[in-house]
């Protein structure tokens, strides 16, 4: 074999596990993302049911839920469409509406909307063809 021959399986090699690294970095960045926001949610949903809504600490909790997805959603849009996943903003933002309207049941369906996120999310944003190209 000559040195040619060597260097270009080397670089197919280098090339591979680069795009390997990529897709489970990706991978560990959606999951580790949409569990942090389930968490939250189930969270949540156990202070809310024992206290109320209006308890300044689901307030609180909100609040965290949405600095946390702030941050996460900034690192996920490198590597996934923003159109996807600005749902769950969109739904943690109607969470603090329906604390400051005292809309109980509301509070309850949009935290159960977005833990349903997390689980479908989960499906469709893993490492693809698709998303490495």
């Amino acid at each position: 074999m000559t040195k040619y021959l060597w260097f270009k399986i080397i670089a197919i090699v280098c090339i591979v596990a680069i795009l390997v690294a990529i897709c489970i970095i990706e991978d560990r960045l959606v999951v580790s993302s949409l569990e942090e926001v389930d968490n939250f949610c189930f969270e949540i949903e156990q202070v809310a049911q024992e206290n109320g809504i209006v308890d300044g600490q689901v307030a609180s909790l909100v609040d965290n839920l949405e600095y946390r997805w702030t941050e996460n959603e900034e690192k996920m849009c490198f590597m996934i469409n923003h159109k996807s996943i600005e749902q769950i903003g969109i739904e943690i933002v109607r969470l603090k509406t329906y604390i400051d309207e005292e809309e109980p049941i509301e509070f309850f369906v949009s935290l159960k909307i977005i833990q349903h996120y997390c689980e479908t999310f989960q499906h469709f944003m893993g490492a693809s063809f698709h998303n490495i190209l």
